[in-house]
């Protein structure tokens, strides 16, 4: 029985040319026992068997030819097959692998050396230091109030900067004549916190002005600084800075404060944003709102809006009726809202026109102070009014026209004239005012706002122009010159 040895075929490097190489056999004559085959070894680069397949060329012995003793069943030379089978061994390209596997191991190792040391140098350790619990050290006497004292500069000097401030920008209070409501920019609302503030330093003013006021009862006289000084026991540097102070953060409340008037005046009269008399609500809100700043005890915990907006409404009320052509108690306005809104209650429920009984008892008035309101609130017709009917003015029908007496046409146009020569002799622009004020040149009253925008000009200056006009056209000598033609 032959046994037979395979080497294994050898990778081609990367220049050499391909060549075929066969499995070399060698016979093993007598061999009983099975063959055993060595495991392929795994693949590795050519580069790294390039050099090694030179010397393997070299040293294999050329296989020996088959002998005709083998051939026979002749025993072999055992110490020629180990010998062959040493050198198969040693050109192995296993021993190739192992090497390689070595140097990258080796190579890991030393990067995860590197990392390491990097690692080590970035991290800081961190030391866990263990705080024993010991008995602060109490800090003297001196020292504690030195801070005090420190903190203390430190609060009075930043109230210092601060009225410092308030008396450079609100010394002057805002001339509510002047503004125009329509297009002024009014500051933004202030917040609780600073409210407070502003009324924490109005409160001494108006202890100052309350004792001022008992003085003045008192003596019966306008009593001095020094008097409310000694009274308010203070210097009176001291007294003065506080009501200037005061004085100053009242005028920022009251600047403040005064997106409040339009708020009120359009959500709750929407009807008179349109109106000639805009003007004049706004302003009444504004005294609405002085009154509601000065009244206003910041102790009760209320909000300064809350408090503001009754006083306002108020104010525009107490406008719109005391500013009517016939005037009446203000007690009298409220009752009369009671009495129409009862009417028209009552002519829903009821479903016709209620009677003056079953309004009585719905509003709960008296008969004679029912009559009163009734007849205070009629309202009032113009004698140049046209009748419906006959389209005649009313004075036409309560004068006498067979009296005797001058040509109207003409004492109209002699008086036309006299206007004239009154308003001619004042100013260019003061007369314009006048006569486009009152509709005295025939195309009708106009408001502040048209005048202005017609002589380009400001609605204060207007309001000055007219008000001089006014004053000059009181004076006793034009006085009895239009009289003549009345």
């Amino acid at each position: 029985m032959t046994s037979t040895v395979t080497t294994p075929s050898r990778p081609l490097s990367a220049g050499s040319q391909r060549r075929r190489y066969r499995p070399t056999v060698l016979a093993i004559a007598g061999a009983g026992k099975p063959r055993r085959r060595r495991a392929p070894a795994a693949a590795t680069s050519c580069s790294a068997l390039a050099s090694k397949q030179s010397t393997a060329a070299a040293k294999l012995p050329p296989p020996p030819a088959p002998s005709e003793e083998a051939a026979a069943g002749i025993s072999t030379d055992y110490n020629e097959v180990a010998a062959a089978l040493e050198t198969l061994y040693q050109l192995s390209p296993t021993l190739v692998e192992d090497e390689q596997l070595d140097q990258s191991k080796k190579a890991t190792k030393k990067k995860r050396k590197v990392r390491k040391k990097a690692a080590a140098k970035t991290t800081i350790p961190i030391r866990k230091v263990v705080v024993r619990s010991q008995r602060p050290r109490r800090m003297d006497l001196g020292k504690r109030v030195e801070m005090r004292e420190a903190a203390g500069k430190e609060e009075v000097g930043a109230e210092r900067g601060f009225e410092e401030a308030l008396l450079r920008e609100h010394a002057v209070s805002t001339d509510m004549g002047s503004l125009d409501w329509r297009r002024m920019k009014i500051p933004p609302v202030l917040t609780s916190a600073q409210s407070a503030r502003l009324f924490k330093i109005v409160q001494p003013m108006k202890a100052i002005l309350k004792v001022h006021e008992n003085l003045q009862n008192e003596l019966e006289r306008e009593p001095t600084d020094v008097e409310v000084a000694q009274a308010m026991n203070m210097p009176v540097q001291r007294l003065r800075r506080c009501r200037e102070v005061g004085r100053a953060a009242r005028n920022k409340l009251i600047k403040h404060n005064l997106r409040l008037v339009l708020y009120a005046i359009n959500k709750y009269y929407p009807d008179m944003t349109g109106d000639e008399r805009f003007a004049d609500l706004c302003q009444a809100g504004a005294n609405g709102l002085i009154t509601a700043i000065d009244r206003f005890d910041p102790k009760r915990g209320f909000r300064i809006s809350t408090y503001a907006l009754f006083w306002i409404r108020h104010s525009v009320v107490r406008a719109m009726t005391l500013s009517s052509f016939t005037r009446f108690p203000f007690a009298m306005e409220s009752e009369r809202q009671e009495v129409n809104r009862a009417r028209e209650e009552l002519s829903f429920e009821l479903g016709r026109a209620p009677t003056d009984e079953e309004t009585m008892k719905k509003v709960g008035l008296s008969p004679a102070r029912y009559r009163d309101v009734v007849r205070m609130t009629r309202p009032a017709y113009s004698l140049h009014s046209r009748n419906r009917v006959t389209q005649e003015e009313l004075i036409n029908e309560v004068t006498d026209g067979d009296a005797i007496g001058v040509d109207t046409h003409k004492h109209n146009r002699l008086l036309r004239l006299a206007i004239d020569d009154l308003l001619d002799s004042l100013k260019p622009k003061e007369s314009v005012v006048i006569r486009q004020r009152f509709g005295l040149d025939g195309r009708g009253r106009r408001t502040l706002s048209e005048i202005a925008g017609n002589l380009r000009i400001s609605r204060e200056m207007v309001r000055k122009y007219e008000l001089k006009a006014l004053m000059k056209l009181k004076h006793p000598t034009r006085v009895d010159y239009l009289r003549r033609y009345m």
